[in-house]
Formats: structure tokens, sequence, C-alpha cells
């Protein structure tokens, strides 16, 4: 019975059912003798290669690479001209010099009790002079503070501008990548927005300069970079920087002048353990294991620069060992990186002292820092050098890690010798409590 399926017949009426074969034969025979052609090319083409080595040389620069070599361990500094320097690097061409006169300065010195009335002349991005009746010429914006306070600008060394966004939108908070526990390769350069309300709300609590660091949801969350809040012809997050680390936007270094410094964020108790889905070993672990990598990279680089250094044959020697992913912790176990630490409790201080004498790295701060008067003998055994700790006048006991802090936490810190950098975050409290703070917790 038809049931509309198809019917397939062996032959046709008056014709063998072998020869109705060879009509599906003759495609799969061409077929065959095509694939065995490829094969013998490929086969051709894979000896050709292997006999001739035809990989793709680039000329050995010597030069460079011992220049390389030799700036390896060199220690961060300003430019060679930084002193002798008449422009700020961020001056834009046509900005009016500006005189402000019958201020009353408070200059920072003795102590912080030195002031005075008399006049700044700022010209050309810099503080050309400070006194009394400085003459100018006709070209000059004129400010007469009328006896009003001048102080120097503040700088805040704990800030997340721009990356942080104020107002806080989910289409523009780049604080924290959750994508690793450790991430030294990322950039607070590359998420900060430049439309951010921060750098206004900073500015009106005298904030001139901000050291914007990622996040503490991770151990180790990437690079810090330091930058003028004011605003620029150009517009761009670039604009903004304070001495970047040279090679930033890709063009050559200079390794015969020392490197700029460089900043890294980590983070240690609960911060990482909530986030990331662990616990303090599990950060710890991530600290130890991303730092053992750029050890290893580090010896590469050493083994391979004493073969060069040392009058060795170049023949064979191959390219610098470099990662993009582990080379600013090489730069941190070479001293040439300010390592900003977000820790509270002294079971991370310990934890985290005993890391920088492991893979023997200083580091330039624990922020917060809550516990840390309670265990300054454990901070001066950190390696090469005790760490500063910015940290709050009194803002404490918002999650359990801060419960310990104390007021008077600066005054005890100060008194063993340890520097204290008193600081906010503007998305807690609004910038302009810094100068408060700066008041309510004079050490001398």
């Amino acid at each position: 019975m038809d049931k509309g399926l198809p019917v397939h017949h062996l032959g046709q009426p008056g014709k063998p059912a072998l020869q109705r074969r060879r009509v599906y034969f003759k495609p799969a025979l061409a077929a065959l003798v095509f694939a065995s052609l490829c094969l013998s090319l490929q086969y051709d083409l894979w000896l050709t290669l292997r006999t001739s080595n035809p990989t793709v040389r680039v000329a050995f620069n010597t030069e460079d690479v011992t220049a390389r070599c030799k700036a390896l361990n060199v220690t961060p500094a300003p430019p060679p001209d930084f002193s002798a320097r008449t422009q700020s690097d961020r001056y834009e061409a046509g900005t009016l010099a500006v005189l402000i006169r019958n201020a009353t300065i408070w200059t920072g010195n003795e102590g912080g009790t030195e002031t005075f009335t008399g006049d700044i002349l700022l010209d050309m991005g810099l503080i050309k002079e400070i006194g009394t009746n400085v003459a100018v010429n006709d070209d000059v914006t004129i400010i007469d503070a009328e006896g009003a306070w001048v102080t120097p600008g503040i700088v805040d060394v704990h800030a997340h501008n721009g990356v942080m966004s104020s107002p806080l939108l989910a289409g523009a908070t780049d604080t924290d990548s959750h994508k690793a526990l450790a991430q030294p390769w990322l950039r607070s350069l590359d998420g900060m927005n430049t439309h951010d309300d921060s750098y206004a709300l900073s500015i009106a609590g005298g904030v001139t300069t901000s050291l914007v660091l990622p996040g503490s949801d991770t151990a180790i969350s990437g690079q810090a970079f330091t930058m003028k809040l004011r605003p620029t012809k150009e517009r761009s997050s670039s604009s903004l920087l304070v001495a970047p680390p040279y090679g930033l936007n890709g063009s050559d270094i200079d390794y015969s002048i020392p490197p700029l410094w460089r900043h890294m964020k980590h983070a240690c108790g609960e911060n990482p353990s909530k986030y990331m889905s662990g616990v303090r070993m599990d950060t710890v672990w991530s600290y130890r294991d991303t730092y053992n990598k750029g050890r290893l990279l580090k010896e590469k680089q050493d083994e391979y620069c004493a073969k060069l250094l040392n009058g060795g044959s170049v023949e064979g020697l191959g390219s610098f060992p470099d990662d993009m992913q582990w080379e600013s912790l090489v730069d941190t176990l070479r001293g040439k990186v300010k390592v900003h630490v977000h820790c509270y409790e002294a079971v991370d201080l310990d934890a985290f002292v005993r890391l920088t004498n492991e893979f023997k790295f200083p580091v330039a701060a624990f922020h917060h820092a809550h516990e840390a008067y309670l265990v300054t003998d454990l901070l001066k055994k950190a390696y090469n050098n005790t760490p500063a700790t910015p940290m709050f006048g009194s803002f404490a006991r918002y999650k359990r890690e801060g419960y310990r802090h104390s007021t008077y936490a600066p005054r005890i810190l100060h008194d063993e010798g340890i520097d204290v950098i008193m600081k906010v975050e503007y998305q807690i409290s609004l910038a302009d409590m810094l100068v408060w703070l700066t008041l309510a917790n004079q050490i001398e």
C-alpha cells in the first residue's frame, strides 16, 4: 500500500544492477584520489618546513637588552630634571598665572604649626613663590584672600574616584573584578570614569591629588594610579595621571634613567572571603601561589641577565623572559612597587607580614589597619621597612573586623614611630571630612 514513503529500486528494466552502482562509484573514486593528493601535498609541505627551518628570527639587539638587564634592580626615583623643571608636565598652554594675596598660609612646617600672612604665586602649573609683596606683571589673575586660610592640597592615599562611581550606578561600577582571587594585571586606570561627580566633591574638601585604588573584594585586585582631580582640556583618564610608569602607553622605555613608582592593591580578611566564597586560608594561599609565579619569572630574568652581563655568548640566548600577567609582581619583588594592603585585624596583619618575609618585598601601607595599634611590634617585622597606616579617625564598628578600632590608635602608632595617615572614603563620608579629621587628630 502506498503510504507516501519513498520507493528505491536497485535497477531499471533492461539495465543490469551493476551498471547502476557504477554511477555512485565514480564520485567516491574521485574523492579518494583528491584526498590522497591532499595528503601527499601536506606531507611534502611538512617535510619542507622541517628541513628548511623557516623560523622568523628577530635581530638580537644586545645594547637594548643589556640596558634592560642593568636596570632590573634600579630603585624608582623622580625624573632626573624634576627639581630643575620650570613647568609642570600637566600645564596647559594659555593658562594664566595666579597670585593669591593676603592669605593666612599654613605651610605644614614645624610640626604643622607654622603659619604666616603673605602671597602665593602659581605659574606654569607650579608654585613659583611664597612670600610677602610678591611682584608680578600684568598678565596674571589676582585673588585677594582677605586673610582666608590657604593650605597645601590634601593628598588622598585611599581613593576610588572614577572606579566606584558617584552617583553609584551599575553601568559605571568598576571597582572590583570577581574573575579570580588574584589579578595583579588589572589596572584602575582602565575603569576610571571621567564624568564622576567624586572629583568635584573631593576638590570641595581640599583634596587635589588621589591615589585611585581598585577595590578590596579580592586578594590582589590590581594596579593603582595617582591622579590630579582638576579637569583637563583633553578630558581623558590618562591626562589626569601624575607620574605614570614609563611605557604605560606602549612607548619605548629609556632604561638609562630610574623608573617611576608603581602601586598595587591587596586585601585581607572579610572581603575576599565574603565576595570570593572562601576563607582566610584561601586568601593567603592565593598570595603565595601568585607571588611564587612572580618569583619564578624573576629567577628566569636574573639567570638570563647573568649570562648576558657576564660576557657570555648571545647565540641561542633568545628574547628577554617576560609575561604581561606577572610582570607587575616581578617589579614588586624587585622593590619597584608601592604595595597597599586593605587589612584590619591582627591575624591578617600577621599573615601578610609573614608573606613579605617569605617573598622579600616591602609594604608601603596597611590601609584601615584598625588593630595595628595592638600589634606595633609585629608591623616592625615587615620586610625592609615598617608600613605606614592610613586609617579613619573614628569611623568604626560598621562590620565585625572593624570593631576594635580606637580613636587613640593614631597617637599610639605615632608614639611607636609608625607613620600615620588620616583618611576617609568619599563614598562613605564626604571628602570635606578630611579637613576635620586632620584637625581633630593632630598628633603633634
